[in-house]
C-alpha cells in the first residue's frame, strides 16, 4: 500500500475490526513484495485486544539499561516479542502517511539528520545547548490520545483510543501513582514525541525569531546559536526559553545547559560546528589506530583491542560477537556523511579499510569449499599475542535435549577482547594432537557468506602462511602508546 491508500483508510477506522484490517493489508502487501506471500500470517483480533490496552504488561515491553556517553544509563523499553513490534511498525508507517515533522525537527525525520541539525549552527560566535529531562516518560497516554485527533492527522476518536493504548506503557512512580507514558524504545514512540512537540517547536522558533537566533531540536536536544549573546542566565531570552519549555510540560535538565562560545570547541549532537563540520580528533584517531594494528599485527589483535572500546562506547553489546570489519565501515559512513565524500582524511582511511576487507575475501586464500583463510597463526603465539588460552573440549548433551539423537564434537574456547569465543577443530586433527600447542596454528576465516569464525588445526594444514613472529613486549608497549 503507498502512504497515501494508508492514510485514507486510516481516517475511516472506527473500530478494532477496521484496524485489524488495515495492519493486515499493510502486513500482506510487504510479504507479496518480498515474494513471501505463502508465508503470511495475519494479526488476530487477540493481538489487538490484547497490545491495545497498556495494563496489560508483561507481553508488551522489556526494559534494559545502556551505559550513556556523558555518563550514567539510560532505561530502553522495547517491544518485548516479534508480533507486537511488527505491528508497532506498521503503525509507525500509519503515522508518517499522516503526519510530517515540523521544519525545526532534525531527529526522527526522513531526510534530515545530526548532519542536517548541526549545520543550521555553522560558523556562529555563541551556541546554546540546552536538554529537556525524562523526555519521552514526560509525554502520557492522554496527551497522544488528544494530538491524534487534531490536525493533520484527524483521526476518529475509536482510532485514537487504540493506537494511543497501543503507543503507551504503564508505569509506577515510588509514591506508587500509576501513570500510562511513551516508552523510549518503541517504533512509535520517536514520531510521537514530534507531533506533541509540533506547538512547541513553533514557539520556540517564534523566540528565535524575536531575539534573533537559529533553532532546532532534536528529540529532546534543543539548540539556538547565534553572532551575539542574549544567553545570559537571567536574561530576558532564558527567561521566556524556561517560561514556554514548563508551559509545554517538560522540564529542562540543568545540568546539560551549556554555552559555547567562539574560539572553544562547539559541539551540536556530536559533531563540531566551526567554519565546516567536523568529527572530533579522538574519532578519526580511533579509527586510524585500529586499521594501523589490523595491518601491521592482524585482525585478531586488533579485534583484542578494539572490543574493549567498542563495549565501554555502547554500553551494551547483542548477543554474538560483532563483526569488527561492518563497525569500521559504519564509522566511515558517517565520517562521509559529516565530513564529505572528497575530504583527504575520509579517503586515506577509507582506501586503508577497503585494502584490509579486501584481504578477508581474497579468493586466493579459498579453500574448496569457498572457505577463505584470512590469517593464520601459530597457536602459542596467538596465546601470547593476546593473552588468552586456548582449550580444546568436547561438547555434553544438555538434559533439555535427552531426548535427542546426540552427537558429540570438538570445539575450542578461548578469550578475546574480555569475550568468550569458540573455534572449530578440524576433523584431521587426532585427540593425541590436541595438547600438542607447539605443532598447532590456529585461522581467522570466513564461509562463502562472509561470516567470520575460528579454526584449530595442524600448522601444516595451513592456508595461507603464518603472519611473521613479532616481539610480544615490543608490540604490547607499542600498542598501549597507539591506544593511550
Amino acid at each position: 500500500m503507498d502512504k497515501n491508500a494508508i492514510a485514507l483508510q486510516a481516517r475511516q477506522i472506527a473500530s478494532k475490526e477496521d484496524l485489524l484490517d488495515l495492519l493486515n493489508r499493510m502486513k500482506m502487501d510487504e510479504m507479496a513484495e518480498s515474494g513471501m506471500a505463502d508465508s503470511f500470517c495475519p494479526f488476530t483480533m487477540k493481538h489487538i485486544n490484547y497490545y491495545c490496552n497498556p495494563n496489560n504488561v508483561f507481553h508488551r515491553f522489556k526494559q534494559f539499561s545502556i551505559k550513556k556517553k556523558s555518563g550514567g544509563t539510560r532505561q530502553i523499553t522495547a517491544p518485548r516479542n516479534q508480533s507486537f513490534r511488527l505491528m508497532l511498525q506498521y503503525v509507525n508507517e500509519i503515522f508518517k502517511s499522516l503526519y510530517v515533522p515540523s521544519a525545526y525537527a532534525m531527529g526522527f525525520t526522513e531526510g534530515r539528520s545530526v548532519v542536517t541539525n548541526a549545520n543550521i549552527h555553522r560558523g556562529q560566535n555563541y551556541v546554546f545547548n540546552i536538554d529537556l529531562k525524562d523526555f519521552f516518560p514526560s509525554i502520557e497516554q492522554a496527551r497522544v490520545w488528544k494530538r491524534l485527533q487534531l490536525e493533520p492527522l484527524c483521526l476518529q476518536q475509536p482510532a485514537a483510543n487504540l493506537l494511543a493504548g497501543l503507543c503507551a506503557m504503564k508505569v509506577s512512580s515510588e509514591d506508587g501513582a500509576v501513570k500510562f507514558v511513551l516508552p523510549q524504545g518503541a517504533p512509535t514512540s520517536p514520531i510521537l514525541t514530534n507531533m506533541i512537540c509540533d506547538k512547541l517547536d513553533r514557539r520556540l522558533a517564534g523566540l528565535a525569531k524575536r531575539f534573533g537566533l537559529h533553532y532546532s531540536r532534536y528529540a529532546d536536544d534543543i539548540t539556538f546559536s547565534s553572532m551575539h549573546n542574549v544567553y545570559q542566565e537571567h536574561g530576558a531570552f532564558r527567561k521566556e526559553l524556561e517560561r514556554i519549555i514548563t508551559d509545554q510540560g517538560f522540564k529542562m535538565n540543568t545540568d546539560k545547559t551549556r554555552l559555547q562560545k567562539h574560539g572553544s570547541r562547539q559541539e551540536v549532537t556530536g559533531i563540531i560546528v566551526s567554519d565546516k563540520l567536523n568529527v572530533t580528533q579522538k574519532y578519526v584517531r580511533d579509527i586510524r589506530n585500529i586499521l594501523y594494528i589490523w595491518d601491521r599485527y592482524g585482525y585478531a589483535t586488533a579485534f583484542n583491542k578494539f572490543f574493549p572500546k567498542y563495549k565501554a562506547e555502547k554500553g551494551h553489546v547483542k548477543k554474538g560477537n560483532p563483526d569488527m570489519a561492518n563497525v569500521l565501515d559504519g564509522k566511515l559512513m558517517y565520517l562521509k556523511m559529516v565530513k564529505g565524500e572528497d575530504d583527504s582524511v575520509y579517503l586515506r582511511l577509507k582506501t586503508k579499510f577497503d585494502t584490509l576487507v579486501h584481504q578477508l575475501n581474497d579468493t586466493i586464500n579459498a579453500s574448496a569449499r569457498g572457505v577463505t583463510y584470512v590469517e593464520t597463526t601459530p597457536l602459542l603465539e596467538f596465546e601470547k599475542k593476546n593473552g588468552t588460552v586456548v582449550e580444546i573440549t568436547m561438547s555434553k548433551q544438555r538434559e533439555e535435549d535427552a531426548s535427542e539423537p546426540f552427537v558429540p564434537h570438538r570445539f575450542a574456547t578461548f578469550s578475546l577482547g574480555g569475550k568468550k569465543h569458540k573455534a572449530s577443530v578440524n576433523k584431521t586433527l587426532k585427540p593425541e594432537e590436541e595438547t600438542q600447542k607447539d605443532i598447532l596454528s590456529i585461522s581467522h576465516c570466513r564461509d562463502t557468506n562472509g561470516k567470520q569464525f575460528w579454526l584449530i588445526h595442524r600448522s601444516d594444514k595451513v592456508m595461507v602462511r603464518p603472519a611473521d613472529p613479532v616481539n610480544i613486549d615490543d608490540l604490547n608497549k607499542e600498542l598501549d602508546d597507539l591506544l593511550s
